[in-house]
This record gives C-alpha cells, structure tokens and sequence, in this order.
C-alpha cells in the first residue's frame, strides 16, 4: 500500500522541525512493507501543487498528523484529496485524540486514529490490502454506509525498543530545521509525563488509557545506537536534543545514559527537565555528559496560577534552586513561559518576568496560551466564557480567549517586550536592598502604565518581528515603526 503523510505547517517558509510522530509511524509502516510518501504544506501552499502530488503519487492512503490550531487546514485539504483521488483519509495526532467526534465529522475524513499509530495504521494497511475489513480495528473510528463504528483503544506499546529507529529519509531530515538550520540530531527516549498540568494532553491521555503503563523508556543501549547511527550517516550534525518531557525521571537510567553517553557519542546535548527533578547530582551528571542547555516550564511566577489554574505543583524557590544548580554546573538554561493564562492578570504576568529576571535563563521563550480541547484548561474555558471563535495557526502570535482581566493588545505588548523587561528587573536584583526595591516598585508602575488599554488605543503603539514565528520574543525594528509596547 502507498500511504501519504500529510504535514500541515503553514508558520514555516522552510522545511520544519523534524517530526518524530510522522517519522516513527513511516518506520513502522516501512518495516511492515508499505510504502511511505510525504508532501510537507508550508505557508500558503497552492492547490495546484497538492492535486499534482495526489495524481503523481496515487497513494491509497493519505494521514493528516495535527495539533489543534492546525486542524482548520485539514478540511480543504482532505476535500481536495477525496476529489482528485481513491485514497482512504485518516487523520490523527493530539486533535484527533482528544476531539475524535469533531475530526470525524468532517464529511471528507474516513477515519480517525486515537492514540498511538503505529499498530492501528499497520493494521489499516493490511486490511486495505486484504480486502478486509476495516471497521473493526482497535484505535480506529470508521465511517461506513453512514455509520461511524467507534472502536476502543488498544494496549499501549509497552517496549519501545521493539519499534524501529525513527525514519529519516521519507522525512527528508537533512532538509528539515533542525538539521539543516540547527545541525542537530532530534531524539526521544520515552513516553509519557507522570504530571497532570491542567494545559496538557497528558492527563487526558491517561484517562483514555486508564491502568496502562503509561511512562515508558527505551533501553539506554537502543537509544545510543540510534544516536550512533544519525551521527554517523549524518555527518553535519554538531549536538544532540532530547525532546522527552523528563529525561531524569528514573535517576538510575538517567545515570547510565549519561555515562554511556559520555563514553560513546562524544557531542554535546541539550534536554528538558522538570524543577522538581533537578538537583545537584541531576546537574552534575548531565553537564559531565555533554550537557550544554537544560529547558525547564517555568509557565507563570504567580503561585495562584501554576497551583489552582495549572495544577502544576512547584514553588518558586523549587525553581530558582533548579537553575541555580545549572549555574553551578556551568549548564546553560531555557525558561519556558506562557502569558494570556486563564484568570491572569497584568501584575502575575509581571510575577512570571521577575521569576525569569531571578533564575536568569540564557534563552526565554514565550508563547500565549492556547487551551487545547480535551484538556482540563479548555473545560474551564468554556465553563467561564473565556472561548472565541479566533483561529491562529500557532501559539505565539495572539490569544484565543477574551477575558476582562487582560487583553489581547496587553499580551501582545508584554511579550513583545518580555526579555527587556527581564534582563531590567535581572538587574534591580541585583543591586542594594533599599535601592533595588524602589527601582523594581517604579518599573512596576511603568510597566502597567504603558499597558493600559487606553493608552495602548490614544498610542498606536506597534512591534514587529523579523523572527519565524516561534522564534521567540527577540523583536527588531521595522521600517516606520517603534521597538517599544505595542499592538498592530
């Protein structure tokens, strides 16, 4: 069977992030004997382009993989699919998972896959194949003869080794950014997060799955091969990245992976951990290792917030000892951030500058919440009126709530200037007691002052970007336009 994978990407004029989700389900399906084809849709892609590559290609099986701001694309497309072509529509991802009845609807979807993929689309392939039927297989929703036949969901994989590395040839990994651009090796150990973040599909997932294992690991030793074998067919590649939410979760295998690491690759890397479980040792032994950038969520430096609106259970001086003992180790850190929460207002947005201003990251990054249906975030959206009917393509160029306690404008501002306001508040801290107080108390009324809502509308005030978008809040000067707060 020819199966077309069908990634939407419209944020990007260059080939994106390599995608792990596609790149595992293309192993898999090649290992299984199918083909595997890929048409990448960047930013405004014309329709002539796709039908060409439909009536080319004549795959039997096209998957569209999206997140949630994503899947307004997915409608024109998979119409267009059912009009120059035979081939049976599948979409999957965390939409998909989490909004089965909403993806389903849409006339020109087939089917939709809940959960994991690999198995379910191995299974669809073999049944189109065989003549069988389809209707039955475990994490698939089938439409036929006007009847949608919802299935339950199947184990999840409980040995990771058993799946192939990932496929870097069907998606073309020496074009994507992060080899390409970055010179990077893209990697994940595990799957799972044992954390319930109200913002997150986890929590999600694991009800859907109930007593699953959900948290699994690979073998130390089936991960370095991987890693051995990218680094040896591609030879550009300068550093490593762990994409995995928690790498250090289980202390013993971290501590054998980075002493194997060490012994065996040779090249610096970069991974994300939660405060929780970082300490001293943590942070020894990764910067030992070749750990050159460690990523935390910060997400908001209100209490309030990360506690009753996030659940997310970590104190603020949990956090400022998690980069501190990078510091110590000579590891560079990156502060994720999310503005625009439910219930937030302008002063806990500027908490969550002077938690960044106190741990003092090398890299910020920014983005605007964006409650993600299925989520315990979205729920309680839609309970307060919070939702509109806004659609963006990513998470970082507007807010898609409307609430009286922050506006749209004010969020645009405030993460325009987001890393000015750090490193200025980095430096009142940084001063005599008395002194630094009263330069923090006066930026504090500066800052709310120049966020006003009236004197955003009398000002005009304006910021652009020459970054890709996702880039991060670092903002240049345009041609006509003023580097302070603003909106467009």
């Amino acid at each position: 069977m020819k199966v077309a994978f069908v990634h939407i990407d419209p944020s990007y004029t260059i080939m994106g992030p390599f995608h792990i989700g596609i790149a595992s389900l293309t192993a898999y399906l090649r290992q299984g004997g199918h083909e595997c084809q890929f048409f990448h849709l960047m930013g405004d892609v014309a329709e002539e382009e796709y039908v060409n590559f439909l009536e080319e290609n004549r795959p039997d099986v096209v998957a569209f993989s999206v997140m949630t701001n994503i899947f307004p694309h997915v409608a024109p497309l998979s119409s267009l699919t059912k009009r120059h072509s035979q081939a049976v529509t599948i979409c999957g991802g965390v939409h998909a998972t989490l909004s089965p009845e909403e993806v389903i609807a849409v006339e020109s979807i087939d089917a939709v896959c809940i959960g994991e993929g690999e198995d379910a689309l191995l299974d669809l392939c073999q049944g189109l194949e065989e003549g069988k039927d389809i209707t039955n297989i475990p994490n698939l929703w089938v439409k036929k003869d006007g009847q949608v036949h919802r299935n339950p969901v199947r184990p999840l994989i409980a040995d990771l080794d058993s799946l192939p590395f990932l496929d870097r040839e069907v998606f073309p990994y020496k074009d994507s950014f992060d080899l390409g651009f970055m010179k990077r090796g893209a990697f994940m150990a595990s799957r799972g997060c044992p954390y319930n973040c109200n913002y997150c599909c986890n929590h999600a997932m694991k009800q859907l799955y109930g007593g699953n294992k959900y948290i699994r690991f690979r073998s130390v030793e089936n991960l370095l091969e991987e890693v051995e074998t990218v680094v040896r067919n591609f030879p550009q590649v300068e550093y490593n990245v762990f994409h995995d939410d928690l790498l250090p979760l289980n202390k013993q295998w971290f501590e054998d992976f980075t002493r194997e690491y060490r012994r065996r690759i040779k090249l610096p890397f970069e991974m994300n951990c939660h405060p929780n479980l970082m300490d001293r040792d943590v942070a020894q032994m990764a910067k030992a290792a070749g750990c050159s950038l460690m990523r935390f969520g910060l997400e908001s430096g209100s209490d309030y917030i990360r506690r009753k609106v996030l659940d997310r259970h970590v104190s603020n001086q949990r956090m400022i000892d998690a980069f501190a003992f990078c510091d110590e180790a000579g590891i560079k850190t990156l502060s994720y951030n999310m503005i625009g929460l439910p219930y937030e207002t302008r002063p806990q947005i500027l908490d969550t500058i002077k938690l960044n201003a106190r741990v003092r990251p090398t890299v910020f990054h920014v983005s605007i919440f964006y409650p993600y249906p299925g989520t315990k975030a979205y729920e309680l959206c839609k309970k307060e009126g919070f939702l509109t009917d806004k659609q963006i393509d990513t998470y970082y160029e507007d807010s898609v709530l409307r609430q009286e306690s922050v506006s749209a404008a004010q969020l645009r501002a405030l993460r325009g200037r987001f890393e000015f306001l750090v490193r200025l508040y980095s430096r009142f801290y940084r001063m005599p007691g008395f002194i630094g107080k009263s330069f923090e108390k006066m930026a504090d009324l500066g800052v709310l002052a120049a966020t006003n809502r009236r004197v955003l509308r009398a000002l005009s005030w304006r910021f652009s970007s020459k970054e890709p978008a996702g880039s991060g809040p670092c903002y240049t000067l345009g041609e006509g336009q003023v580097k302070v707060w603003g909106e467009e």
